[in-house]
């Protein structure tokens, strides 16, 4: 599990800032069940009574994304969200009614797929994504 005072230590010990703006969106990327977009970190600024330009926040996501501790993850609608990045790999169920995402971990890894696809296509893969597309339980 991740905690954004652990995450904040390794930043401020590499020569980087600690402000308040970067915990908290630390702390909403750590506490979400599902990857935010900026305007949901937005409105939980908002919902704190702590007004935040959305240029600080891209700015911060922007920031964060370079160090390596969170990620980028689109949909397929457009729509950039961020998530810490994991310590294990996990891929994602998304809702399309409701848009309702989680984690999915696979049981079978990927990994000796990935290296054949990198050997017989002589290309280096540097990461993947695999997303499954759907109607959660709710929905149906």
């Amino acid at each position: 599990m991740h905690e954004s005072s652990h995450i904040l230590k390794g930043l401020k010990d590499q020569g980087h800032k600690f402000t308040k703006v970067r915990k908290l969106v630390l702390d909403l990327l750590i506490k979400s069940p599902k990857p935010l977009s900026s305007p949901d970190i937005q409105k939980a600024f908002l919902a704190r009574k702590m007004p935040v330009n959305k240029t600080t926040i891209y700015r911060e996501l922007a920031f964060l994304k370079g160090q390596g501790v969170i990620r980028e993850l689109q949909f397929g609608d457009n729509t950039m969200r961020y998530e810490v990045t994991p310590d294990n790999h996990h891929h994602h169920i998304v809702c399309i009614n409701c848009d309702k995402i989680e984690d999915v971990i696979l049981e079978k890894d990927l990994d000796m797929e990935e290296k054949a696809i990198a050997q017989i296509k002589n290309f280096k893969i540097l990461n993947h994504s695999l997303e499954f597309y759907g109607i959660c339980e709710r929905c149906q």
